[in-house]
């Protein structure tokens, strides 16, 4: 008892000295001590005119064998903080109070030493230097930057011997230090400290902004000493528990923590879930993204909990939950307080089923003042829609608004469209199963034709018919900004598909065009094969359900041997037979762009099954070929399993 009594003094002696001497350098070493100075551009040394020079002051990484880790793979040597400097005010006086400092530092840097924990690699064993990430220079480069401040320091330091500036003495260079005078320096100093160090700041021109300077971390090691470090260094080799307890949680939960990135990805579920969460987030460093869901009816303290960790650069909150009226109404007076790594601050919100239409108006108010809401997601009958309308004129950050199943009908797009032709922010609009006609489809292509913000419009099962579809095409015709159109389960017929067809001859920004579902059969199809024959930009074309038939399948074909963009074709659930599939293999003999496609329930035999494995031997680019649900018996099965033995490319679904 008396050997473990003695042993755990032992070990409280330790840690009180390790919390004094934390105590003492948290205030002796506010900032880094280690530091080099460059100039900007190296020139000839003129006496009179050397001041006018550009100096940059870069820190130095303080790793060492307390950053050393078994798994790790980063280099523990001393080297330059990757950042772009910091300009040097007054360099006269500063060279005169830091000079016999940076003599040493530089030399340090440029010939190599080893000293205690910290070891310096030679300068000349680098191919390049980074000075910054975006900044590489070459060796000699920098070799010549660090000769030319030396120079500059000898002459501000030890030879001015007249009271004005640039009169010097014509006095021989001093001799550089050996590798064993810096061994011999470094043994005794461990850098600047006290009131030195902190009247450094005063010569630097650095923003408010940088909390952190140099991007440097202060960390303390096991005995207490303070180091600053890059986040390669703070990341390996310090609060390693802290790290693997979050991600346990995230994990647990669902999540994803990708740590290299420094991103995390998860659904909260709870406000219990949350705090445990938010707490391990506190605690755990190098999180600089991070994307939550809140997917339970919180309340606003948990929104507030988040925001004030402080430990994110990139933070978005898809609010994946019935939000209270109350927290609706504080949002519109709430302006984000930014913790100083704050980069950026979104919301996204889901507004669900409200019988008076109060939620919407509110919601509507909020949008008008408030510059954080950037997603908005409506659901089921809501009433106040009209209020919803109006703010899209005037708000100037929402760029996607979902109103799935919102049953606004003709007069709530016509409404819509009106807002549609002043706001220059929403980029995204989703009209899916909204009772939208001819009249209200009518209405948003004429506003089609002026916005110049939308890249992506779905209006899935609505009623817009023929008439909608040939409204739409003029809008295509001179509409130059909309990639993405979902205008599936519409009854557009073959007369609407021919008019689309049309308008992809010269539209030259349409991506991706869904008209599944549509009844256009094979004059439909025929149609848009003249469109793809003379098209250059569709790359997804989805023709699902459609009845276009063997010969509109063949008409597709003609066109995919001269198409040279399009790279993903729906035509499941379409009776192309056997003859549709001999085509459409003929077509991949000489295709060199289609990546994907889908030929699902679709009624193909073993003559059809045998004509796409022939092809398959000789096309190289296809990846992804969709046969579930198709008629082959085990010959076709057969064949088709044999074209994977020439080609390794394919993924083949069945």
């Amino acid at each position: 008892m008396q050997i473990q009594m003695s042993d755990r003094l032992i070990l409280i002696q330790s840690k009180t000295e390790a919390i004094l001497t934390q105590q003492l350098e948290l205030v002796e070493y506010p900032i880094p001590r280690l530091f080099i100075v460059l100039p900007e551009k190296v020139s000839k040394y003129d006496a009179a005119t050397w001041f006018r020079t550009k100096f940059r002051l870069y820190f130095i990484c303080e790793c060492g064998e307390h950053t050393q880790k078994e798994e790790s793979k980063a280099p523990h040597h001393l080297h330059l903080a990757r950042h772009q400097g910091y300009v040097i005010r007054e360099p006269t006086e500063f060279f005169k109070k830091y000079g016999p400092f940076l003599v040493l530092m530089l030399e340090l840097i440029k010939i190599g030493a080893r000293v205690a924990s910290h070891a310096v690699p030679a300068l000349v064993t680098f191919k390049i230097v980074e000075l910054a990430d975006s900044v590489p220079q070459t060796v000699e480069t920098v070799t010549g930057m660090i000769d030319y401040s030396l120079e500059c320091i000898d002459k501000q330091t030890e030879k001015v011997c007249s009271s004005s500036l640039g009169e010097l003495a014509d006095l021989d260079n001093r001799p550089s230090n050996t590798q064993q005078d810096l061994t011999n320096y470094l043994k005794n100093v461990e850098g600047l400290e006290g009131v030195e160090l902190r009247q450094l700041g005063s010569f630097l021109t650095a923003s408010k902004a940088d909390s952190l300077l140099g991007n440097l971390y202060r960390m303390s090691t096991s005995d207490g000493h303070i180091k600053w470090v890059c986040r390669d260094h703070y990341r390996s080799g310090y609060q390693k528990a802290n790290v693997e307890k979050l991600r346990n949680i995230v994990e647990s939960s669902g999540g994803e923590f990708d740590e290299q990135l420094g991103a995390v990805k998860m659904s909260l579920k709870s406000s219990i879930g949350a705090a445990v969460f938010f707490d391990a987030l506190a605690k755990a460093k190098g999180v600089f993204e991070l994307i939550v869901d809140f997917n339970w009816e919180c309340a606003w303290k948990d929104i507030d909990a988040l925001l004030y960790t402080k430990q994110s650069r990139d933070l978005q909150f898809p609010l994946s939950m019935w939000i209270s009226r109350e927290d609706i109404i504080r949002l519109s007076n709430f302006t984000p307080i930014r913790p100083p790594r704050l980069y950026k601050l979104t919301f996204e919100m889901i507004i669900g089923r409200n019988e008076d239409g109060k939620v919407a108006n509110i919601l509507a108010e909020v949008s008008k003042s408030n510059s954080t809401l950037v997603s908005c997601y409506c659901s089921s009958e809501e009433k106040g829609a009209q209020a919803l309308w109006q703010a899209l004129k005037t708000h100037w950050t929402l760029a996607a608004l979902v109103l799935d199943r919102f049953l606004i009908g003709d007069l709530g797009a016509q409404t819509l469209s009106e807002a549609l032709k002043t706001n220059s922010t929403l980029t995204a609009l989703y009209l899916r199963t909204n009772s939208i006609r001819d009249l209200g489809t009518q209405a948003l292509s004429e506003a089609l034709k002026t916005n110049t913000t939308l890249t992506t419009l779905d209006l899935r099962t609505n009623s817009i018919g023929n008439l909608g579809a040939q409204a739409m095409s003029e809008a295509f015709k001179t509409n130059s900004t909309l990639t993405t159109l979902d205008m599936s389960g519409n009854k557009i017929g073959d007369l609407g598909a021919q008019a689309l067809s049309e308008a992809l001859k010269t539209n030259s920004t349409l991506t991706t065009l869904d008209i599944g579902a549509n009844s256009i059969g094979e004059k439909g199809a025929k149609a848009l094969s003249e469109a793809l024959r003379t098209n250059s930009t569709l790359t997804t074309l989805d023709l699902w359900n459609n009845s276009i038939g063997g010969l509109g399948a063949q008409a597709l074909s003609e066109a995919l041997k001269t198409n040279s963009t399009l790279t993903t074709l729906d035509l499941g659930s379409n009776s192309i037979g056997d003859l549709g599939a001999q085509a459409l293999s003929e077509a991949l003999k000489t295709n060199s762009t289609l990546t994907t496609l889908d030929l699902g329930s679709n009624s193909i035999g073993d003559l059809g099954a045998q004509a796409l494995s022939e092809a398959l031997k000789s096309n190289s680019t296809l990846t992804t070929l969709n046969v579930q649900n198709i008629s082959i018996g085990g010959k076709g099965a057969q064949t088709l399993s044999e074209s994977l033995k020439t080609n390794s490319v394919v993924n083949i679904i069945h």
